[in-house]
């Protein structure tokens, strides 16, 4: 392989990712060179906000993805490594805009798996009948484990849900 000058890659520099944002005036060369390597690619390294980056990898990956496993806040009100203090409305139309976004990347036969906690599975769950439709739902997944803190007035939480939807009636 190549830089973008023709001198020869050194073998350890191979993987490194390219940030386009300190090459302003390259960009598009340096995206381009992308299209050819696909196949040789073992991953792609994105750094944006999520919704950002679906929507700028879509035209190349629309209906070509099969499985899409989403993890995200899970509405608790807690802080973490990233916001999780949306309100209910919030929350609900951040995930809504990502889902339906999602449910473009998906093959027709692709699935789609959402991994929650009680406090939100039910809106996950509305929100999927929604956009995948009722008769698209395949299973519930229970996650269960061990160690989980006590809450005075409840049980211990031991368990998270994956909802596992399909695109269509006809799956893989």
């Amino acid at each position: 392989q190549e830089d973008l000058t023709g001198a020869p890659l050194h073998p350890q520099y191979r993987h490194l990712p390219i940030d386009t944002k300190y090459f302003t005036d390259l960009e598009l060369d340096i995206l381009a060179l992308f299209d050819d390597l696909d196949a040789a690619l073992d991953g792609w390294l994105i750094k944006s906000e999520n919704y950002q980056a679906l929507n700028t990898i879509l035209p190349k990956f629309r209906e070509r993805v099969q499985t899409i496993y989403i993890d995200p806040p899970f509405n608790t009100g807690d802080d973490f490594d990233y916001v999780d203090r949306f309100q209910d409305s919030s929350w609900l139309t951040l995930m809504e805009n990502k889902l339906r976004l999602s449910k473009n990347f998906l093959y027709k036969k692709g699935s789609l798996f959402l991994h929650l906690d009680p406090r939100a599975d039910y809106y996950g769950r509305i929100l999927l009948d929604d956009i995948f439709d009722k008769n698209n739902f395949r299973n519930e997944i229970i996650w269960a484990y061990t160690g989980a803190g006590t809450t005075p007035g409840q049980f211990p939480r031991k368990h998270d849900n994956i909802l596992w939807f399909s695109k269509s009636e006809d799956i893989l």
